[in-house]
């Protein structure tokens, strides 16, 4: 795993969420402090890290699965599989959904593989 581009990009995923945080700290804007609250702008930095370690986990990992995916589909693809966990799904169900979602070209993923990415999924805070 390149270390050095994880570090940097959670150093610069840091510095967005400073950014977003401070001007809303203190602006006199009453109209949007309930909108556009340091909470708001906090969770939403945290939620963007999140996103990055877990594409980057699954481009490091899993570079074939990945390979000819965008973030934004390795997204849309975590977050369907992460509905079904939320919603109760046994782990069978689990698996095809991953199997489903992580489908690329028509060729599916085996059981193993997509155990694999299911916990990558969990441990991701899925």
């Amino acid at each position: 795993m390149n270390t050095r581009f994880v570090k940097k990009s959670l150093a610069a995923a840091a510095i967005v969420a400073l950014a977003t945080v401070l001007p809303a700290c203190g602006n006199g804007d009453t109209e949007t402090e309930t909108e556009q609250t340091p909470t708001n702008a906090v969770g939403g930095a945290v939620d963007a890290i999140v996103d990055l370690a877990f594409v980057t986990a699954l481009r490091t990992q899993y570079p074939d699965v990945a390979a000819d995916m965008t973030d934004e589909e390795i997204l849309s693809a975590a977050e369907d599989v992460c509905d079904d966990i939320r919603d109760g799904d046994d782990r069978s169900d689990l698996i095809d959904s991953v199997r489903d979602s992580f489908e690329r070209d028509g060729e599916e993923l085996d059981d193993a593989r997509a155990e694999q990415i299911l916990n990558l999924l969990q441990t991701s805070g899925c």
